[in-house]
């Protein structure tokens, strides 16, 4: 896609994603942690689909709802520059209703 390859760490903040996830759509923070570490596998691939820079994980996990989710982290890679930032994960197919944009 052009973009340089990550070779340093990725920040995390974590606001957003608690305000969003814990607050709004009433996740533990253990289950949010799922979530992360599921988005960063090793088969987790970008999602050149985004307007944003999107890993997803191809296979489906188990969420605590016994929904089959893919879990995708959304990162932030211009405000923090040269560092990316985790901006957000999301469990794609847990039930609840998303607007995504396209390019």
């Amino acid at each position: 896609m052009g973009f340089p390859v990550l070779r340093s760490e990725i920040l995390f903040h974590g606001s957003h994603l608690f305000h969003r996830r814990c607050v709004k759509d009433l996740y533990t923070i253990d289950q949010v942690l799922e979530q992360i570490q599921s988005a960063f596998s090793e088969v987790s691939g970008v999602d050149p689909s985004r307007p944003s820079v999107v890993i997803r994980n191809p296979n489906k996990r188990v969420d605590h709802n016994g929904m089959l989710v893919n879990d995708e982290a959304v990162f932030e890679c211009n405000g923090r520059e040269p560092h990316a930032e985790l901006y957000s994960v999301i469990p794609v197919g847990d039930g609840l209703k998303r607007k995504h944009k396209r390019r």
